[in-house]
């Protein structure tokens, strides 16, 4: 084989995988529609999918989420960022990032056996990371999980018990 004769081979395939991609973008859409749950094509945002998916997890006051800490009922998860949680966080509180929270679902599981809460917070009553670390938990099976939303400021306006690290 020869280097002329390397296009004359290769333009078959091209042309085919050409047809192939195409048939593929005309039927693809085709079967998506007649499927019940299809992937909806127009007006799509993973922002509002996303929003309506923690919508459906609860929240709880702060009145509740200390009642349950004085009965020693609850496990507190500060889904700040490690640098924030090191400086100081609601005492006994473990930090777990939305992302990370596959690492923890086996322990955390087994504490949900055993009667836990789990209350997510953050800081900030527009921070989403108390939200985000809550849906995590709920999608790896941890079915008691509640949010307090501002959770850190309002823990702290209120002045009950909070761990300090090293400054």
């Amino acid at each position: 084989m020869t280097k002329k004769n390397l296009p004359q081979k290769l333009y078959p395939a091209f042309r085919e995988g050409i047809i192939i991609l195409a048939v593929a973008l005309f039927v693809a859409p085709f079967f998506n529609s007649l499927r019940s749950n299809g992937i909806p094509l127009f007006g799509f945002s993973s922002a509002v999918l996303i929003k309506e998916q923690q919508a459906k997890i609860p929240e709880i006051t702060l009145s509740e989420a200390y009642s349950l800490y004085r009965k020693d009922k609850v496990i507190f998860i500060d889904a700040r960022d490690p640098l924030s949680y090191a400086d100081s966080h609601i005492t006994g509180a473990i930090n777990i990032y939305p992302d990370e929270a596959s690492l923890h679902a086996s322990s955390l599981k087994i504490k949900a056996d055993q009667g836990f809460i789990f209350i997510t917070y953050c800081d900030g009553p527009q921070c989403p990371l108390s939200k985000e670390t809550a849906h995590a938990l709920i999608l790896r099976g941890i079915p008691t999980v509640k949010i307090l939303v501002n959770g850190w400021g309002i823990w702290l306006k209120a002045g009950y018990p909070v761990f300090k690290g090293k400054k």
